[in-house]
C-alpha cells in the first residue's frame, strides 16, 4: 500500500514538474504567430481603431511577429469583450476596452462575462469628457455650481443614467449635497445649453470646442485623471474635491489566465509604442488623452469603481 501511495505521489510531481518546464518555454518562445489586438467598435472615425492601427506596426517590429487590428462591433461593445473573455490566454489576442463594457455594464447584469474574466496590462486614455455651461452661467467650478444647486433647480442634459458621464456628473451632485433635475437625450448636442432648454451638459471637448471659443459655453470640470490639454486652466473633478480621477477610460487586457511573464511582455511593447512620435501623433489628432498606467493601478482602479459607480447606480434605480 505504501509503496503504490509512493508511485502515485512521485507521479504527480513528475505532471507539476513537466507542467512547469512545459509553461516556462512557452512564454520564453512567445510570440510566435500574429497577435490580433481586438476592437469592439466599428472601424470608420473610431479613435481606439486608429491609435491601435498606429500602435501595430510598431509592436511588429518590437515583438517580431505581425501584429493586426481587427474590429469586432456589437452590443455596445459587449460582444467583442465576451469574445476576447473567451480567447485563448495565450497572449495572441489583446483587446482595448473601455470603462462602460468594463465597469458598468457588468454591474448592469447585461455582459456574459465578469470583470474578473479579464486582466489589464494597464489603462491608456480617455475621452476627453467634460461638465459644461452657459458662459453666462453664475457658477464657473463644481464648488459654485454646488452652492447654486442647492438653491436653485438645475438642468442636466445627458444621454442617459447608465451612461458613464452621467454617473460622474451623479457623483458630483451627491459630493456637492444637490440634486440634478435630470433630462436624457438621444441626441445630445451643446446647442440644448446654449439656447437654454438645460443648465449643465456631459459632453466631450471636440464637441464643445467653437462654443468655449466663441464665448458661448464654458467648462466648469474635466472628467479626466489629469487637465484637458486644450484647457489646461479647467481643474478636474477630482482637483475640485467632488469625487475621484473619473474618466471614460480604455484600457487594453488580455484573458484572465494569460502568463504574467507574457502579460509583462505584452504590456511592455504596447506602452512603449504608444511612445512612439507618429503614434503620438495619432493620439494628439483624435482627440484622446493618453495617460498610461500599469496593471496593478488598473485593477485597483476598476475594483474602485464598481463599488462607487455601483452604489450611485443602486441610489438611482438602475440597479438592486
Amino acid at each position: 500500500m505504501f509503496r503504490k501511495v509512493l508511485h502515485l505521489a512521485l507521479a504527480a510531481l513528475c505532471v507539476v514538474a513537466f507542467a512547469t518546464l512545459a509553461a516556462g518555454p512557452a512564454a520564453a518562445e512567445w510570440p510566435e504567430k500574429p497577435i490580433q489586438i481586438l476592437i469592439p467598435w466599428p472601424a470608420p472615425n473610431d479613435p481606439s481603431t486608429l491609435v491601435a492601427t498606429a500602435i501595430a506596426p510598431v509592436m511588429s517590429e518590437k515583438l517580431g511577429v505581425p501584429v493586426k487590428v481587427v474590429n469586432k462591433p456589437g452590443g455596445g461593445a459587449v460582444l467583442g469583450a465576451a469574445e476576447l473573455a473567451n480567447a485563448r490566454p495565450d497572449g495572441y489576442t489583446i483587446g482595448l476596452i473601455s470603462i462602460g463594457p468594463m465597469i458598468t455594464q457588468v454591474l448592469r447584469g447585461k455582459t456574459p462575462y465578469q470583470n474578473q474574466d479579464l486582466q489589464p496590462l494597464g489603462l491608456v486614455w480617455s475621452s476627453p469628457f467634460t461638465l459644461a455651461a452657459r458662459a453666462d452661467a453664475p457658477y464657473s467650478n463644481l464648488q459654485e455650481l454646488a452652492e447654486y444647486g442647492k438653491e436653485h433647480d438645475l438642468r442636466l442634459a445627458h444621454w442617459g443614467l447608465g451612461a458613464v458621464p452621467t454617473l460622474i456628473a451623479m457623483k458630483v451632485a451627491q459630493q456637492g449635497g444637490f440634486e440634478w433635475k435630470e433630462t436624457a437625450y438621444q441626441k445630445l448636442n451643446p446647442l440644448l445649453v446654449v439656447q437654454g432648454d438645460a443648465d449643465v451638459i456631459t459632453f466631450s471637448t471636440p464637441g464643445l470646442t467653437d462654443y468655449v471659443e466663441s464665448g458661448k459655453m464654458k467648462i466648469l470640470a474635466a472628467m479626466l485623471p489629469g487637465r484637458l490639454p486644450k484647457y489646461p486652466d479647467v481643474p478636474t473633478v477630482e482637483e475640485q474635491g467632488f469625487g475621484d480621477a473619473y474618466s471614460i477610460w480604455f484600457g487594453a487586457f488580455v484573458p484572465k489566465d494569460t502568463d504574467k511573464a507574457i502579460v509583462d511582455k505584452l504590456s511592455a511593447a504596447f506602452f512603449s509604442a504608444m511612445e512612439d512620435p507618429k503614434v503620438q501623433e495619432v493620439i494628439a489628432n483624435t482627440g484622446v488623452v493618453a495617460h498610461p498606467t500599469g496593471p496593478e493601478e488598473a485593477r485597483a482602479r476598476m475594483d474602485r469603481e464598481l463599488g462607487e459607480f455601483g452604489a450611485v447606480m443602486k441610489d438611482l434605480g438602475i440597479t438592486k
